[in-house]
């Protein structure tokens, strides 16, 4: 029996031994790498069903038996791609989503769904909504675009494949981005004609396309043409004829121009105040922004606002809490306007002044959208009033300004008459508009060319609003979709 006991607390100590010699010296050697997880959908799929057609050409592209690629390193469908791309997923109500694109919300006979978001910068993004482990559906235009899985893998060669046409058609930026040469870039314009009474304002969009080694085409076309998701939309603020004022604009997916009549769309779709004359200085997929003053004031006094685009219905703005999320954004904004106010008039009771918690908006200055607000107060009989920037709030998935490349000494230097320049996204031209023209400078390993490749005529006094690029496989959606959808004047 002793003997046993001896053989069990060498065979113990043994053991103990054994561990304790064995084990690491730095407690981050027993940390596992953790393994990238597989994106919710991978596998291949097949287009099983249409639900809805369009007359619109780019969904028509898709056809039955097209495959569907999604992987970690790649999400493909026929020329379509993202390599590679990054993955976000949510649950979301799904007849609010099909809503939100104005798609019929009772096609499909489910409730919570889980979405997943595919995307590559400028170059791609799309939503896949999970209806089952073998049955997804995008959204492509007036398109359901229903697939059936057929593998639950994606084969190594199908990568490799996406991956030398991503080596041949997209190139690099200076930070590593990788990019393609041909893009599209829809600009938006606000033209002002000046008359005895008062300034008229105009909206226009130019299509520019650049394909490598061709000839820049450009397209013009009135209102403001815009990418809303993965459809298009149009905003129209055009003058109140009985009143003579901008009082109301119209903001609304392409696909309902032939059905605004309806009274539905009439109310969710279009922003009214007759009490307003505004013009309109910012439009994207999320917000549009404006500057505004009230009819029924003795004295025109400037402000600022923005509205949600897909929110119109309610007539209100936003107050700054709503936008930047956080209560605490009010007392952020009151100090603001409070410290502008005491730097102009001195010493002023702050207790006796009013806020207006909905006066901010966004305003292009060189460069850069900035945030702006004013202020207004009664001195000696007569209204005195300043508008000046903020520095609050600025959502990075708002506008991406951060990353800029090229200074305003280097576009002044180049163009001493600039007001405005914007930079395109797979860094082969500079946008710099003068007073009379937008230019394209190329750019080439890095230099900026002093003679502009090609440039178009402002007749008017213009303001660029909006400024959005489609890159790749975007490009000629893009320039499709823009010669499809609009009266092209030149």
């Amino acid at each position: 029996m002793n003997k046993i006991k001896k053989i069990s607390i060498l065979f113990l100590i043994f053991i103990l031994t054994s561990c304790s010699f064995g084990r690491p010296e730095d407690v981050t050697e027993l940390i596992e790498t953790p393994k990238i997880e597989d994106p919710i959908l991978k596998g291949t799929w097949e287009v099983k069903e249409i639900k809805s057609t369009s007359n619109n050409k780019n969904s028509d592209k898709i056809k039955k038996g097209d495959i569907l690629y999604i992987d970690n390193d790649l999400v493909a469908l026929n020329d379509d791609y993202a390599y590679p791309p990054k993955f976000s997923s949510k649950y979301v109500d799904l007849n609010s989503y099909l809503q939100s694109r104005s798609i019929d919300k009772n096609i499909f006979d489910k409730d919570n769904v889980e979405v997943l978001s595919a995307s590559q910068g400028e170059l791609y993004s799309k939503d896949f909504i999970k209806l089952s482990n073998q049955e997804i559906f995008m959204i492509v235009d007036n398109a359901i675009i229903v697939f059936e899985k057929i593998d639950d893998n994606v084969s190594r060669s199908i990568v490799e494949k996406y991956a030398k046409r991503a080596s041949k058609e997209r190139t690099t930026t200076k930070s590593g981005k990788k990019v393609e040469g041909d893009i599209c870039v829809l600009i938006g314009v606000r033209e002002r004609i000046d008359t005895e009474s008062s300034p008229n304002y105009y909206y226009y969009t130019y299509c520019v396309r650049i394909e490598p080694n061709k000839m820049a085409r450009v397209g013009k076309a009135e209102h403001i043409y815009f990418p809303n998701k993965q459809e298009f939309w149009r905003l129209k603020c055009e003058l109140n004829p009985q009143s003579k004022k901008y009082d109301s604009f119209k903001a609304y997916p392409i696909k309902l121009e032939k059905e605004l009549s309806k009274k539905e769309n009439q109310e969710k779709y279009k922003f009214i105040n007759r009490d307003l004359d505004l013009k309109i200085n910012f439009v994207n997929e999320d917000y549009i922004s404006f500057d505004y003053n009230l009819v029924s004031d003795k004295s025109p006094i400037n402000k600022y606002a923005m509205v949600k685009t897909d929110e119109l219905k309610s007539n209100t703005f936003m107050t700054i809490n709503e936008y930047a999320g956080d209560e605490k954004s009010k007392q952020v904004f009151k100090n603001l306007v409070y410290e502008q106010v005491n730097s102009n008039f001195g010493s002023v009771d702050e207790d006796k002044m009013a806020y207006d918690y909905t006066n901010f908006g966004l305003i292009r200055n060189l460069g850069l959208w900035q945030f702006q607000s004013s202020y207004h107060l009664e001195r000696d009989g007569a209204i005195e009033q300043k508008s000046f920037p903020i520095d609050i709030a600025l959502r990075e998935n708002l506008i991406d300004q951060d990353n800029k490349e090229i200074t305003v000494d280097q576009i002044k230097n180049l163009n001493y008459q600039a007001k405005d320049y914007f930079e395109l996204v797979n860094g082969q031209y500079v946008v710099v508009q003068s007073p009379d023209e937008i230019l394209f400078y190329h750019i080439k390993n890095g230099l900026i060319d002093t003679n502009p490749k090609f440039s178009i005529q402002l007749q008017n006094p213009s303001q660029i609003i909006m400024f959005e690029q489609g890159l790749g496989s975007y490009a000629e959606k893009w320039e499709d979709s823009f010669n499809a959808n609009n009266v092209i004047i030149h």
